[in-house]
C-alpha cells in the first residue's frame, strides 16, 4: 500500500515501526531521500530526510527521546542549499545555504565534538551533498554530540558562504547553549580549492570546532585536515588552541601534537602530527611528520622523516627524527634529541645498516649523550659516548632580603584594594545619593560592605625558593599574621589567586613538564564588618497605629452589582486599604464620600440634536417614567425609532 519503497504505512499506523526505514521516492519535480531509525527499546527515534527541488535542496537531521528520560527531548538540524552560483551578497561572496539548529533538553558535549572533528564526521552535519549516505555516520553520533540535559536549550543558525566562485567555501553553525551557564559552540568546514574545485591544484579541507564556556571559563578551537593535498601531496594533521582560567589555568597552542616527554594538560585531546606524503612513485614512500607547540612553560617542535624504497623485498629503509624542548624557568635551557638510521635490505633481511642517537642539552654547561651502531650481515658493533663541556654561569645574586618591602609596596597600590557591596543580609543603613556616588567610585566603603586586600607579588604560606629569576637562600615563607583595619580585624577569610609555581619554586625538568602552569595560593585578606544579620539594637523601632474606616453603603452596593472581575479587583483594594494610603478609601472628614443617583433618560432628535417631549415621540408621559426599570424600557423602545435616541438627561439640558 505504500508508494515509497521499503515503507509500510500499515505497520506505521499500527505502531509497529521497523528499526530501520530507508526512503527513496522520486516524485517529480521533488525527490525524497532519507532514513528513519528506531532504538531496540523504542525510546529513541532518529532520522534524516532530504528533499531535492529545482531551486533548492533541503536536508533535516533529527532525534527524539520519548521515554526513559527525565523529560522528553528532541534535536533538529535543518539546512537548505541553493544551486550555483548562490545568492550574491557583494564583494565576491555568495550565500549558498542557510539553516539552523534547535534542541530542547539538550546540550553540546565537548569531548564528543572533539572526537567528531578528529574523524571528520562532524562536517557531515552541515549541508551534506548526500544526506542518506551521511546518515549512516551522523545518526549514531547525535546522542553523543547532543546528549540529553534537562532544562537546557540548544539553538543557533547555520550558513554556507562561498567566495571567488567556488574557490573558497565555508559551512558553519553557531550554537548557543542556554540558560546559565552560557556556552557558545561553533562547528564548521572550510574548503579551499585553487584554481577550481573541478581541477584543484591545491585543496584544503579543514573541519573545525570551538567552544566558549563562561562557567569555567575556557575557550578552545580545534581544526583537522582530512582529504587535503597540495600539488598532489596529501596533507593531514590537527591544530588546537586552548585557554582556560580558574583553578587549573593553562594556555596551549599546538599544531601536530607535543613533545614525547610532555604531560598533556587536562582537556587536550590526542592530536595527529602534521604529515605530508612525498611519494613520487609507487615503489618509493617518503613521509614527513612535524609538530610545533607553545605552552605556559615551554616551546616544543620536532619532525620525523621516513623513507622506504623497495622492490620485491630489496631496497632501502631509513628514518630521521628531531625533538626539541625549550623551557624558560628557572633558567633558559633546551633539550634536543636526534636519531636516524639507514639500512640496505635484501629479501627481507638487513645486509648493511647504520644508526645513531644524540641528545644535546645546554647552553651552560653543554651536555651530549649519544650512541652509534653498525650492523653488517655477519656482525654488529656499537659505541656510546657522553661529553660535558663549558662552565655553569655564575650564580645569580640572591634575591634581596627585603621581600617584606616588595609586599608593602604591592599593598600600597590602589589596585590592591577592592570595595565590595554588602552581602545578601539586610542592612538598616540608607545612604544619600552623594554617598552612593562615592561608593561607586571606590573611594568609600559601605558601613556593612566588604573590603578586599590582595597582591600578586608572591603567594602566602609557601616556601619561596625563587623570586623572579633569582634564587632566595635560604627559602622564605611569608604570611599575614594579623589584618586590622582601624579597630576591626579581618573577618571575611583569605583571598585566593593563581600564581605560576616556576616563579617561586625550583622545579626540576620533569616537574616543569608535568606540573600545571598555574596553581591557586593565598594572596590577601577580606575585611567584612557585616558578618551576619544586623542586631536588633541597630534598628529604630516605631509604633504602628491602625485606623479603621467603614466604607459607605453606596460603595457596597456597587460591589454587589459589579462583575466578577471587577469584584475581585475591588476586594483586593479593600484588603490593601489598611496598609496603603489611598485617597479613594481614606477621604478627609470634610470631604465625605457621595454616591450620586443614576441620571434619568431623555429623548433627543439625532437630526437637530434637541430634546423631544415624550408626547411628540408617541411614548408614555415622562412624569411616570421615573426609576431604572422605566428608563431601561425607554431605551429599548427608542431602539426602533428612526431619528430619535435615548440619552441621559444631563446631555440635553440647557
Amino acid at each position: 500500500m505504500s508508494a515509497i519503497p521499503g515503507l509500510d504505512l500499515e505497520r506505521f499506523a499500527a505502531g509497529q515501526i521497523p528499526e530501520t526505514v530507508d526512503v527513496d521516492a522520486p516524485l517529480p519535480p521533488v525527490r525524497l531521500r532519507g532514513r528513519l531509525e528506531r532504538s531496540s527499546d523504542s525510546s529513541r527515534l532518529s532520522g534524516v530526510l532530504s528533499a531535492s527541488l529545482p531551486v533548492a535542496t533541503a536536508t533535516a537531521f533529527g532525534e527524539a527521546r520519548l521515554k526513559g528520560q527525565d523529560s522528553p527531548s528532541f534535536l533538529v538540524l535543518l539546512g537548505a542549499t541553493f544551486p550555483e552560483p548562490g545568492l550574491q551578497i557583494g564583494f565576491g561572496f555568495a550565500l549558498s545555504g542557510i539553516g539552523g539548529v534547535v534542541g530542547v533538553n539538550r546540550r553540546v558535549d565537548r569531548e564528543a565534538l572533539i572526537a567528531a572533528i578528529a574523524d571528520g564526521s562532524a562536517g557531515e552535519l552541515l549541508f551534506p551533498p548526500d544526506a542518506a549516505r551521511a546518515a549512516q555516520r551522523v545518526l549514531p553520533r547525535l546522542p553523543a554530540l547532543f546528549p540529553v540535559a534537562r532544562g537546557r536549550l540548544v539553538v543557533g543558525p547555520m550558513f554556507k558562504l562561498s567566495w571567488g566562485g567556488r574557490m573558497v567555501s565555508l559551512s558553519a553553525a553557531v550554537v548557543a547553549e542556554l540558560p546559565d551557564p552560557v556556552r557558545l559552540s561553533v562547528l564548521g568546514v572550510l574548503r579551499v580549492a585553487v584554481p577550481d574545485p573541478a581541477v584543484p591544484l591545491i585543496e584544503l579541507n579543514a573541519t573545525f570546532a570551538g567552544q566558549y564556556d563562561s562557567a569555567e571559563p575556557s575557550a578552545f578551537l580545534m581544526a583537522s585536515l582530512n582529504g587535503s593535498h597540495m600539488a598532489g601531496i596529501p596533507l593531514n594533521g590537527d591544530v588546537l588552541v586552548l585557554s582556560r582560567g580558574g583553578r587549573d589555568a593553562t594556555f596551549v597552542l599546538s599544531a601536530g601534537g607535543f613533545h614525547p616527554a610532555f604531560t598533556v594538560p587536562r582537556g587536550v585531546p590526542r592530536l595527529r602530527r602534521l604529515s605530508m606524503n612525498l611519494s613520487p612513485v609507487p615503489w618509493m614512500q617518503i613521509r614527513c611528520e612535524a609538530y610545533f607547540a607553545i605552552t605556559s612553560n615551554t616551546v616544543q617542535f620536532g619532525a620525523q622523516l621516513f623513507l622506504v624504497a623497495e622492490i620485491a623485498g630489496c631496497g632501502l629503509r631509513g628514518q630521521f627524527g628531531l625533538d626539541v624542548l625549550v623551557y624558560f624557568e628557572p633558567e633558559l635551557r633546551f633539550t634536543a634529541a636526534m636519531r636516524g638510521s639507514l639500512a640496505v635490505r635484501v629479501l627481507g633481511r638487513t645486509l648493511l645498516g647504520i644508526g645513531f642517537s644524540l641528545t644535546l642539552e645546554g647552553p651552560a654547561p653543554w651536555h651530549a649523550v649519544g650512541r652509534g651502531s653498525i650492523d653488517l650481515f655477519l656482525f654488529e658493533a656499537s659505541f656510546d659516548f657522553e661529553e660535558t663541556w663549558g662552565s655553569r654561569p655564575p650564580p645569580l645574586p640572591a634575591a634581596p632580603a627585603d621581600l617584606e618591602g616588595e609586599l608593602r609596596k604591592a599593598f600600597r597600590q590602589q589596585s590592591a584594594w577592592t570595595v565590595l557591596p554588602p552581602g545578601e543580609t539586610r542592612s538598616p543603613v540608607r545612604l544619600s545619593p552623594a554617598a552612593n556616588r562615592l561608593l561607586a567610585s571606590g573611594g568609600r566603603v559601605h558601613p556593612h560592605g566588604r573590603l578586599v586586600a590582595r597582591q600578586k607579588v608572591l603567594p602566602f604560606g609557601v616556601d619561596v625558593q625563587r623570586f623572579g629569576r633569582t634564587p632566595v637562600e635560604p627559602a622564605q615563607r611569608w604570611d599575614i599574621a594579623v589584618a586590622q583595619l582601624g579597630e576591626d580585624t579581618a573577618k571575611g577569610g583569605n583571598t585566593v589567586d593563581s600564581f605560576a609555581p616556576g616563579l617561586f619554586r625550583s622545579l626540576s625538568e620533569e616537574e616543569q613538564l608535568s606540573s600545571p602552569a598555574f596553581q591557586d595560593f593565598r594572596s590577601g585578606v577580606r575585611f567584612v564588618t557585616d558578618t551576619g544579620a544586623p542586631d536588633d539594637g541597630m534598628f529604630v523601632t516605631a509604633t504602628l497605629a491602625l485606623e479603621t474606616r467603614v466604607v459607605e453603603e453606596g460603595r457596597l452596593k456597587v460591589l454587589r452589582r459589579a462583575t466578577r472581575l471587577l469584584e475581585l479587583i475591588d476586594v483586593e483594594l479593600v484588603a490593601m486599604a489598611p496598609s496603603v494610603r489611598s485617597q479613594q478609601w481614606w477621604q478627609p472628614p470634610q470631604q465625605p464620600m457621595k454616591v450620586t443617583e443614576r441620571p434619568h433618560l431623555a429623548i433627543m432628535s439625532t437630526w437637530s440634536m434637541t430634546p423631544v417631549p415624550p408626547e411628540e415621540a408617541g411614548l408614555a408621559p415622562a412624569g411616570e417614567a421615573a426609576g431604572a426599570p422605566v428608563d431601561a424600557e425607554l431605551r429599548l423602545q427608542m431602539g426602533s425609532r428612526r431619528g430619535l435616541r435615548a440619552v441621559e438627561s444631563w446631555e440635553v439640558q440647557g
